[in-house]
């Protein structure tokens, strides 16, 4: 607390430099204070046993006491604020660098700091080591409940936290076991039973039976917990439990997909107990039967440890921290081994430290922009959004401070790579025609955007203006209750998804699950037609017949220009030699239980300190 009464003197004598003495007087420096007399003595005590000062008492009448300044403002700022990150008071710590804004290179310091506690951590306590991957994430991540995910980070921490009945294959694309060891298909595809593993358990200690796993999925169509996801499920009848370790599920109708919607992260399994008991907490705090259990997730951190009950091998981390820290600018020098080990999301373009190596995967980012067809408004007409299609040079909208390679997208995957240094869909003439065609005139649209994403929509905003179109702008912050709010009432928004592992499901869930901004935006007559194409679509048992449903619904929202597609960014992962088993999966993260650090003897012998 004494940092706070220096920092206040030594920004009233802020022109006075160190080592320097000053006349001053104990009823100055109780204005100052704003304390008592007996309170200004006890702290002027402190700053000199801490070295901060040299402080010289006026003694009797007409005699002056005398200050002198020993330490840095910065340096006495930088060492709060690192010891409230010690205590795990992160936000703190970056709300206290706020208040000391002025002071010079301050931030930069702490950044610089701060960095060095990432990466690879290990701690050796009564012989045990203990490995801990320790990661910077730019928000908190609000929800951890599989029924509402609908982040990335979201869905990566969920299949860390949480097991499915049966998993895709991402290299063979089959369908395999996962808490279901075995399964038949009967009844002309309308019956399907699983047998479940034995002695699998939850976090909590409870082993996990028929009953949590019947739970589960119809807890996605119960009207009270309002899962956006309950399309998953909508062909489930009934569900009968054999035992504790059988479940029967009997569909309306045959769907050819149904091991697929078993195998995504939202069906994932749930305690029926855990979640009745915590209510709204199992959001923050979940339950689950994964290779990681949740320890910790506040305003600071994230924070996993390793299940040593799972019931396949057990991770080799022991521990995962994600600390919530604003959006931070590292540069390649900061990444010193051993302290950091691994970086996520880096910019191509920038330089890499000697030896550190690369993995990254391409064309399952797209970003895109919706028009919102359930808004009155000049984006009703075909014309008017075709103006805005063709109105915009998307390689002048990537701003020159983004990182990573982009590619033009026409679709919200990429079929196949074309790198192009010009726009192909960019035709001012034409966009100035149709928009003359559309009625427009002249009334103010609203754009929605995240932060991330406010450079992007800045630069729409000018590209559309140059065409005649009036673009205001609101940011609003993902994840928060007034998101979807916000969405619907705007007239455009700026998106950017990553599809999962199995895109063809990925795709289906963008045009029916409710929290999905394709979704919310879709039209009455728009949403019959691309509901028909998906219902024709899950009709059919052949994939090949599937995929010429799925281009009819491209070729439907190309033709109506109902999404403009921007860009697919490519995900990259850099990391240093010593990390092994590095494997990123379709969300563009790394498997959390494949990774092992190898470390070095100086890695162990000098990691003790934070």
């Amino acid at each position: 607390m004494i940092d706070f009464y220096y920092l206040r003197l030594r920004k009233k004598f802020a022109e006075v430099k160190e080592q320097t003495e000053i006349e001053i007087t104990l009823t100055e420096l109780t204005d100052i204070f704003q304390c008592t007399a007996r309170n200004v003595n006890f702290v002027l005590k402190r700053m000199e046993e801490a070295g901060w000062i040299h402080w010289t008492p006026g003694r009797g009448r007409g005699h002056r006491s005398r200050i002198a300044f020993l330490a840095k403002s910065e340096t006495i700022a930088l060492e709060a604020a690192q010891a409230m990150v010690k205590k795990g008071d992160i936000q703190q710590a970056f709300a206290y660098l706020e208040e000391h804004s002025a002071l010079p290179a301050l931030k930069e310091q702490f950044v610089y700091w701060l960095d060095s506690h990432f990466g690879y951590r290990p701690e050796v306590k009564n012989d045990t080591l203990t490995d801990t991957l320790r990661l910077p994430y730019s928000k908190r991540i609000a929800c951890l409940d599989p029924a509402f995910i609908t982040f990335v980070v979201e869905c990566h921490m969920v299949q860390q936290i949480f097991d499915v009945l049966v998993r895709m294959n991402t290299k063979t694309g089959k369908i395999e076991g996962g808490l279901a060891h075995y399964w038949t298909n009967g009844n002309n595809g309308k019956e399907w039973t699983f047998y479940l593993r034995k002695g699998v358990f939850f976090h909590h200690g409870r082993e996990m039976t028929s009953e949590d796993v019947k739970y589960s999925i119809e807890r996605h169509n119960s009207k009270e917990l309002g899962s956006p996801f309950r399309w998953l499920f909508a062909d489930v009848e009934r569900i009968e439990t054999i035992g504790s370790y059988a479940i029967r599920i009997h569909l309306r109708r045959a769907n050819p997909l149904f091991l697929h919607h078993l195998s995504y992260d939202r069906a994932s399994i749930v305690p029926q107990d855990a979640v009745t008991e915590l209510g709204d907490a199992f959001r923050r705090m979940p339950v689950g039967t994964g290779p990681f259990r949740v320890v910790q997730n506040d305003d600071n951190m994230l924070v996993l440890e390793a299940f040593p009950r799972y019931f396949e091998r057990r991770a080799h981390l022991d521990r995962i921290e994600i600390w919530y820290t604003p959006e931070l600018t590292r540069k390649a020098s900061h990444l010193q081994s051993p302290n950091y080990m691994m970086r996520h999301q880096c910019d191509t373009t920038e330089e890499l430290p000697e030896n550190w190596q690369t993995i990254q995967t391409i064309g399952r980012d797209c970003s895109f922009f919706t028009f919102n067809l359930n808004l009155p408004g000049p984006q009703q007409k075909l014309s008017f959004r075709k103006a805005v299609v063709h109105g915009i040079d998307r390689k002048l909208l990537v701003p020159s401070s983004s990182p990573g390679d982009v590619t033009f997208a026409k679709w919200f995957y990429e079929e196949s790579r074309e790198p192009s240094d010009t726009d192909e869909q960019y035709d001012p003439i034409l966009a100035k025609r149709l928009l003359a065609e559309s009625g427009y005139d002249g009334e103010e649209l609203l754009l929605v955007h995240s932060s991330h994403h406010k450079e992007y929509a800045e630069n729409l905003q000018i590209q559309l203006d140059e065409i005649g179109i009036k673009v205001k702008l609101s940011e609003v912050i993902w994840g928060t209750p007034e998101r979807e709010e916000k969405v619907r009432s705007s007239h455009f928004t700026f998106n950017r998804n990553v599809l999962d592992h199995d895109v063809e499901l990925a795709v289906i869930e963008l045009f029916l699950a409710d929290n999905c901004v394709v979704r919310m935006h879709l039209g009455d007559e728009l949403k019959q037609q691309t509901d028909f194409i998906i219902e024709r679509l899950y009709q059919e048992g052949s994939p090949i017949t599937r995929s010429t449903y799925l281009n009819r619904l491209r070729q439907l929202v190309t033709d109506q220009a109902y999404v403009l597609f921007l860009f697919h960014h490519t995900q990259r992962t850099v990391f240093h030699p010593s990390l092994r088993n590095v494997s990123l999966n379709a969300l563009g993260w790394v498997r959390f239980r494949d990774l092992w650090f190898e470390p070095t003897m100086d890695t162990l012998q000098g990691d003790n300190s934070s």
